[in-house]
């Protein structure tokens, strides 16, 4: 990850104005009374350390031009909601060109943030199609999924997720299954096959799993499971190269193909998972649009993406258009 040093006459009160007042995260401070006072926030992705004005890092006859031709470009993944990122700048008084859509599909804002310019901005779509799905997607979806799941309350994890058959503790070593199988046939790169993994199921009606939570570890360990699947999902499409093909049953797909198999089960999932667990979820609307452009090109544009994503997957209606009781995505990669 790239980060930017930014020269400011306080850099722990400017820490303070970003976490305070714009919503940014505070990643680290050193003492106030080190002799190297630092900070670094971020958000989304975005890392920028916020260092001292003195003359070793801005000589005084350049104080006056601080932040003249810099701009820091902060892209937001997917599940970040930047309307309100934006409405929060807005509120501090730091937004200089509001919230627009650009030809290219990329929305973004201008802000102004102690004497520097910031381009905030995010990938949209273009003529309907979304952008590309990335590892950093996974990563967030999956984030998002345990946040909700953590508030899960005791006792409700053998009850059923939804309308499976499966429990809520058996659907989440289901969807973490799911993600470290995607990560290791773009690990392995069959092109014929699943990789010959021993699936078993624990009990007749039950998922056929590699991987499986020790239940002595309780909820908290099954949790961790789910992280540590998506990392590597995450990890295998991050770095492997997108010509890359990689066997699936719904068709051979690339890096972003599989980054999208994954957050459609752990979104979809999840949604199993709050039914049967009595939690709200309702991921970003930006994250839906773009798996469905990537996995079910002929599904609407003009609806609500999550409810069509739902629709899509044989999970809800959809007005206007016929309930889905057969489904699949489209994995093989866009031209």
């Amino acid at each position: 990850m790239l980060s930017v040093f930014l020269a400011c006459e306080d850099p722990y009160a400017t820490a303070d104005f970003f976490t305070g007042s714009l919503g940014w995260r505070l990643v680290f401070a050193t003492p106030r009374d080190s002799a190297d006072r630092l900070a670094c926030v971020s958000l989304g992705d975005a890392q920028v350390m916020l260092g001292t004005d003195d003359e070793e890092f801005l000589p005084a006859a350049s104080r006056e031009h601080r932040g003249a031709g810099v701009t820091v470009y902060v892209n937001l993944p997917a599940a970040v909601d930047i309307a309100a990122v934006h409405a929060r700048h807005a509120a501090a008084g730091v937004v200089t060109a509001p919230l627009t859509a650009r030809e290219w599909g990329e929305r973004a804002f201008d802000a102004r943030i102690a004497g520097y310019r910031f381009l905030i901005a995010q990938d949209g779509t273009v003529g309907g199609m979304s952008s590309t799905v990335t590892a950093d997607d996974v990563e967030s979806a999956v984030r998002l999924a345990v946040n909700v799941l953590e508030k899960a309350p005791e006792g409700a994890w053998d009850g059923k997720a939804g309308s499976l058959e499966w429990t809520c503790w058996e659907t989440v070593e289901h969807l973490s299954d799911d993600l470290f199988a995607y990560a290791a046939q773009l690990g392995a790169r069959p092109m014929d096959r699943d990789v010959p993994f021993l699936w078993e199921a624990r009990r007749p009606g039950g998922p056929a799993n590699v991987t499986y939570a020790n239940r002595d570890a309780g909820p908290g360990g099954l949790l961790e499971m789910l992280v540590a699947c998506g990392a590597m999902l995450a990890a295998l499409v991050r770095t492997t190269p997108s010509d890359v093909r990689a066997h699936h049953a719904f068709g051979a797909s690339d890096p972003e193909g599989f980054a999208a198999m994954g957050i459609v089960e752990t979104l979809v999932h999840t949604h199993d998972l709050a039914q049967g667990l009595g939690l709200d979820w309702d991921p970003p609307a930006g994250l839906c649009a773009k798996v469905l452009a990537r996995l079910f090109p002929d599904a609407p544009r003009d609806t609500d993406p999550w409810a069509t994503l739902l629709w899509a997957t044989g999970r809800g209606a959809l007005p206007g258009h016929d309930r889905v009781t057969k489904w699949r995505w489209t994995g093989t990669p866009r031209p």
